[in-house]
């Protein structure tokens, strides 16, 4: 749907004279060329998703983590967003989700080195770093 979005505010925004054609030749050149980058972003995503599905989610540290970030995301709900939600409930472009999912990711396991369960992590400390590492989502 973000594509039909796209293209649909690159024609609204082409000039053209009153009855002229729409020069859909360069709609089409300029919709390529904001789109392939969120493109392949969401392509790496759905790859990493598959592979988090498959591999992962029996691991400890991975539950650890979703515990984590579930509860940064209750506390930071500006701040902290899980990438699933940013692609599925946002309109922010897929390669900002995908920046923005490797940030917390990298953040969540910082916060959750060393630990094997949610009551070993202060959780208001980790509430500040991410305050403090992660600037509001801006959506």
């Amino acid at each position: 749907f973000e594509d039909c979005v796209a293209l649909l505010e690159l024609i609204e925004a082409a000039p053209r004279a009153d009855g002229a054609a729409l020069p859909w030749a360069q709609i089409f050149s300029d919709f390529e060329n904001e789109r392939r980058p969120n493109a392949q972003a969401i392509a790496q995503m759905a790859l990493e998703n598959y592979i988090e599905m498959r591999d992962a989610v029996a691991d400890p540290g991975y539950q650890l983590r979703r515990q984590l970030e579930l509860e940064l995301a209750r506390r930071l709900p500006d701040h902290f967003v899980p990438r699933y939600s940013l692609v599925m409930f946002h309109r922010i472009p897929y390669v900002q989700a995908r920046e923005r999912g490797r940030l917390q990711l990298a953040l969540l396991k910082e916060l959750t080195a060393g630990a094997f369960s949610l009551a070993e992590i202060d959780i208001n400390r980790a509430v500040e770093i991410a305050r403090m590492r992660l600037p509001p989502l801006a959506y």
